[in-house]
């Protein structure tokens, strides 16, 4: 198995530690993951073996660690869209259990970041939001609209002027009193 030799002789060289995205180029953003070649170059190294590949909920965390024995996981895409999934693997580890995070926090997010871009400035702010529209309006109660609002805007500060509006008049308003969080488990 390629991964495995290459994991070798990279420990051999003195690295530290290695991370596996366990999918091949042809496969992309398809396909599962293969964790058994995680589990493959864990046991194959003396070093700590991170995994990456297929991580959307806590209890996949969980479930990758139990069957390849990794020292880590690692998280890509589904970190953009639910920033929150360190905490709820935390959650998940400790009790069973995790929130899903509440329009409030939704909302706070979003804000939070397109905030800090417009006030730090950045060149291309603007598609920089747009970028981002898609991850963070994952979970957010008709989504599809407040990305529509987004995409047609026409720069930074009309970006952020439609998401505030959004929340504020949404029903499920991250100012109303539907801001709880959500115990999955």
């Amino acid at each position: 198995m390629v991964c495995v030799e290459l994991a070798r002789l990279a420990e051999e060289c003195g690295l530290n530690a290695v991370a596996l995205h366990a999918r091949t180029r042809e496969q992309g953003y398809s396909g599962d993951a293969r964790w058994e070649w995680i589990a493959a170059v864990k046991s194959a190294l003396h070093i700590p073996v991170i995994g990456n590949g297929d991580i959307r909920l806590p209890q996949d965390a969980t479930a990758m660690g139990a069957q390849t024995g990794c020292d880590g996981v690692m998280i890509g895409r589904t970190a953009a869209s639910n920033p929150w999934i360190f905490r709820q693997i935390a959650q998940w580890n400790q009790s069973g259990a995790y929130e899903e995070p509440a329009q409030a926090d939704r909302y706070q997010m979003i804000r939070t970041y397109f905030r800090m871009l417009i006030d730090e400035e950045m060149p291309g702010a603007a598609g920089k939001m747009k970028q981002f529209a898609s991850w963070f309006t994952h979970g957010v109660a008709n989504g599809s609209a407040l990305r529509k609002a987004i995409y047609e805007a026409r720069n930074e500060r009309e970006i952020l002027e439609r998401v505030e509006n959004f929340f504020e008049s949404n029903e499920t308003s991250a100012r109303g009193p539907e801001t709880e969080s959500a115990l999955v488990g």
